[in-house]
């Protein structure tokens, strides 16, 4: 068992004393030693490690909860899963003790996220991520309250439309004040594709609120113009100024 193991632990990238010192204690018989090793491999951080969970095991766990929920519902909950999985005081992989397949593990825990997931939407509760706006501050460029509220309107709009990951990092960042450094390693990715992925993600973020901000407003010409460069300039501080004012425990970012 220990030298298959190891196989594993070598294809993922461990040194082989930290594999001996983390894993080989753990190893018996009756236990998953693929999926604790691969467990290991992801809490370290292992690129390789985090590239099988993502292709191998979260895909069969997606499979089930769509025969839950719709698809959206779905693959939020998914990221969810893996920062729960992931980040934190004491990660969800932690607790695995290899009873069982890493797959039933991580689907279990998906699985109590969604429910907890649809209970909470009928109630009327919110992403943390669109409750920033409630808190933004934009009245150097929106006067008005019912401008105000089109930005809120659009604010949320425009969060919808990101992908999950987009809607992850911004969430890590943003609403849980993980730095980049800290955000990568979640994503088994270097520090510089993590920073362009958030700034992508920022991006689509105003882009979007811009647009459906102009939309809703339909304001022509300079009006138009001098309205959205006062949102542009403002955004980023706008949302600094929410993170200030949103309760951290609304956050279903990082555990």
């Amino acid at each position: 068992m220990l030298d298959s193991a190891w196989s594993l632990g070598e294809q993922l990238g461990f040194r082989r004393e930290a594999f001996d010192a983390a894993l080989a204690p753990r190893l018996s018989a009756g236990v998953d030693a693929e999926g604790l090793v691969l467990a290991a491999g992801c809490l370290a951080g292992l690129p390789a490690a985090l590239a099988v969970l993502d292709r191998e095991v979260l895909p069969g766990v997606r499979a089930t909860l769509l025969r839950r929920a719709e698809a959206a519902m779905v693959d939020d909950v998914l990221q969810q899963t893996r920062l729960k999985l992931l980040l934190g005081a004491s990660p969800g992989l932690a607790q695995y003790a290899g009873r069982g397949p890493l797959q039933a593990f991580v689907r279990t825990v998906a699985v109590r996220l969604l429910n907890l997931e649809v209970a909470a939407r009928p109630a009327g509760s919110q992403e943390a991520l669109e409750t920033l706006a409630d808190a933004a501050e934009l009245d150097g460029g929106l006067l008005r309250a019912d401008q105000q509220q089109h930005f809120k309107d659009a604010f949320r709009v425009a969060a919808a439309a990101l992908t999950p990951r987009q809607r992850s990092l911004l969430r890590l960042n943003l609403v849980d004040g993980l730095s980049i450094d800290e955000i990568a390693p979640v994503y088994g990715a270097h520090r510089s594709s993590a920073a362009r992925w958030l700034a992508d993600a920022k991006e689509a973020l105003a882009k979007e609120t811009r647009r459906q901000l102009a939309s809703r407003l339909q304001l022509e010409g300079e009006a138009l113009e001098s309205l959205l460069r006062s949102v542009q300039h403002r955004f980023d501080l706008s949302l600094q100024s929410a993170l200030r004012e949103v309760s951290v425990g609304g956050s279903k970012g990082v555990p």
